[in-house]
């Protein structure tokens, strides 16, 4: 799998995970939610780390 591609699958992972987490905040407390934000949002910030990495070093 080419870089591209590896950046790719990690997007689409990270999405559908982000989107279950999110989801399942339906049933879950309020009071929970904001650790579940923090959360997501420092995955989401390594990722994107991770990606803009990748696309820097491929050029």
């Amino acid at each position: 799998m080419d870089p591209k591609e590896q950046a790719e699958a990690l997007a689409e992972q990270t999405l559908r995970g982000t989107r279950e987490r999110l989801e399942a905040l339906d049933s879950a407390p309020t009071v929970e939610h904001v650790a579940v934000f923090d959360t997501l949002h420092q995955e989401l910030s390594g990722v994107l780390g991770a990606l803009d990495q990748d696309a820097n070093t491929s050029r």
